[in-house]
């Protein structure tokens, strides 16, 4: 990470623009980082049923669903500075009404009212690196910004961990205390809003429409929807499927920050792999690793066992990512970003599919067996995997 600050600050933008956003981007995902090890116990602490936590947890890209194409069709119009002002000081506010939900109506409002405020933070993050990347290291700024993000998920867990030895809800104070630090970086030290053209619906519509002819557009998308959905499965669940094997949340936040730092450390050189060998060959294998690992890590309640194949269950998946995010960035480089709203929705509708899902099924068959046909399920992905052409 320093040798990239070192590679990128002679580039102009990078001083100004990149490298403040990606610290900002990074204290605000390191709030939610803490908050990850007892946020879906405390959402199903209240609910006391796991498919109405599942529509809860869901909600929130629910909205990236209903707003990604939308907000393209007035990218012209905002001030992009003040929008990301607006929505981190919005999540100052949705930390500290989390503490003071106590039945499942208002858990919905806050869920809601966060949903729209991610999906605003998000795009406009990220059309700020599209706006502002320079051509020649486009790749390199646009990993940076991601590698942050993903390096404080990582790391923030272990924090999230001891924070509930202090009080169960503290994580969530230390969210909003995150969050407006990252407010500060933002309007001190990011001193341009992106020129962006607006993106009509027509274009949107029509760059979609043109894709989707193509078989291989299909199957990419095909791959992303089912793949975010599994996954969302896990990671919507993993803290209470942990907790109910008689792991403390503190270490739950150890178990998340020991099995995420690894993959994360590896996503350069994965995506080196990608390169060399093709996102065919790289994500068939991958997907057999995840499907293995995700069904084998439920079999045992031995804290060491779990944690094992958690970790290979993490780096499995991590790999699948990378090799999918490889093909969405090819394809929104030659449509522009006017594929980049139909891709974001696709996206965001895996990761709406899988808590209800997931709900559904614990509900269901318990959270052992759900959590072993999910990962079994991963399975799907590799004969469509297979056909693709790199």
């Amino acid at each position: 990470m320093f040798k990239e600050i070192s590679d990128l600050r002679h580039f102009k933008n990078f001083p100004k623009v990149i490298l403040p956003i990606s610290i900002a981007f990074f204290v605000y995902t390191f709030g939610w980082g803490v908050v990850s090890p007892m946020f879906s116990i405390f959402v199903n602490g209240i609910t006391k049923d796991v498919l109405i936590t599942g529509v809860i947890l869901s909600i929130t890209t629910l909205f990236g669903v209903l707003l990604n194409i939308p907000f393209m069709l007035i990218i012209d119009r905002l001030n992009m500075k003040r929008v990301l002002q607006i929505v981190l000081l919005a999540y100052v506010g949705f930390a500290l009404l989390y503490p003071m939900a106590n039945n499942t109506v208002s858990l919905v409002l806050v869920s809601i009212a966060r949903g729209v405020a991610s999906s605003f933070l998000w795009l406009t993050s990220w059309a700020y690196v599209f706006a502002f990347a320079s051509k020649k290291v486009r790749g390199k700024e646009s990993g940076f910004f991601s590698s942050m993000n993903d390096f404080a998920s990582g790391v923030a867990p272990l924090i999230g961990g001891f924070a509930t030895l202090v009080a169960f809800l503290f994580p969530f104070y230390i969210l909003a205390m995150a969050s407006f630090i990252a407010f500060i970086v933002i309007s001190l030290f990011v001193h341009s809003s992106p020129k962006i053209k607006k993106v009509s619906f027509g274009n949107q519509l029509a760059a979609l429409l043109r894709n989707m002819k193509k078989l291989n557009f299909m199957k990419t998308m095909f791959l992303v929807v089912i793949f975010y959905a599994l996954i969302n499965i896990f990671y919507s669940f993993i803290a209470i499927f942990l907790n109910s094997e008689g792991i403390s949340i503190f270490y739950i936040g150890v178990i998340l920050t020991v099995t995420l730092l690894p993959a994360v450390a590896l996503e350069v050189p994965i995506g080196n792999l990608v390169d060399k060998y093709g996102v065919k060959k790289v994500l068939s294998l991958a997907a057999i690793l995840t499907a293995a690992t995700g069904f084998l890590f439920t079999l045992s309640s031995n804290i060491l066992y779990i944690t094992a194949f958690i970790l290979a269950f993490t780096i499995s998946y991590t790999t699948i990512f990378i090799a999918l995010y490889s093909r969405m960035s090819d394809l929104i480089k030659q449509e522009g970003i006017t594929l980049m709203g139909p891709i974001a929705t696709i996206k965001d509708a895996g990761y709406t599919i899988g808590p209800l899902i997931g709900g559904w099924m614990i509900g269901m068959i318990s959270i052992g067996p759900a959590f072993m046909l999910a990962g079994a399920a991963f399975i799907i992905l590799v004969p469509v995997a297979l056909t693709l052409h790199d």
